[in-house]
């Protein structure tokens, strides 16, 4: 699991028609995404990151330390329960959820991998038995044009003169082929983004979270720090 740092706040403008207009605008480099709880589990959010102008994560960090922290809950009734949570609130946050681990069954670890979206009240499960992939949320248009069949388009909207695709042989990825994956979708959208005239809704450090069937454990997260260079008089 893997996410950027940016917290991105929605504020309104009148342009110069008259018309209120929502401008997105980077607050934070430093805000977390991702997050890991006592039993192994992880938990990455995407979309909306405040709930009353609060920054979302740390109701999340409140949701771990009051729901899920002490308590034998296996990973399959998480989403449920972050549904039950932040549904609670009105307006219902424009909130996605991944959470990703392990469920014991009949002695053997099975991984799951589960998607929450609050507005549509849904959970869907992600990592079908054998199958094995990537998915991501958020500002997804910049991956998805990476490895996905693209190519010139006729007055139709159909799709003429298609680049070559190469397909992603995600089965055969080692764990470190995994992080690098994660690290490269990311930064390629912070990079492209840049430079080209759109709302800046990702940047910062990248977490990496990494969960294996009897151990969770950070790749690279960011820490809080003083300044970087003290003087002395």
């Amino acid at each position: 699991m893997a996410a950027d740092s940016r917290l991105t706040l929605n504020t309104t403008q009148t342009n110069a028609q008259g018309q209120i207009v929502k401008v997105p605008v980077p607050q934070s480099d430093s805000n977390y995404k991702v997050f890991l709880t006592t039993n192994k589990i992880g938990i990455l959010t995407c979309g909306v990151a405040d709930i009353g102008g609060v920054p979302i994560a740390g109701y999340i960090e409140s949701f771990i330390s009051n729901i899920l922290t002490g308590n034998t809950i296996n990973i399959d009734a998480v989403p449920q329960l972050l549904l039950q949570y932040f549904r609670q609130f009105q307006p219902i946050p424009d909130t996605m959820f991944y959470v990703a681990g392990y469920m014991d069954i009949n002695g053997q670890k099975e991984p799951r991998v589960w998607h929450i979206n609050l507005i549509q009240n849904s959970v869907n499960r992600l990592n079908l038995p054998g199958q094995q992939g990537a998915n991501w949320g958020g500002e997804i248009d910049v991956l998805t044009r990476l490895i996905n069949h693209v190519g010139a388009l006729d007055q139709q909207g159909s799709l003429i003169n298609p680049l070559p695709l190469y397909n992603i042989p995600f089965q055969y990825f080692t764990l470190q082929d995994a992080i690098d994956f994660c690290i490269f979708a990311i930064r390629s959208t912070i990079d492209l983004i840049r430079f080209q005239p759109r709302a800046k809704t990702v940047g910062g450090p990248i977490d990496v979270l990494v969960i294996k069937p009897d151990e969770a454990f950070w790749v690279q997260r960011k820490e809080l720090h003083g300044e970087t260079h003290v003087i002395k008089e």
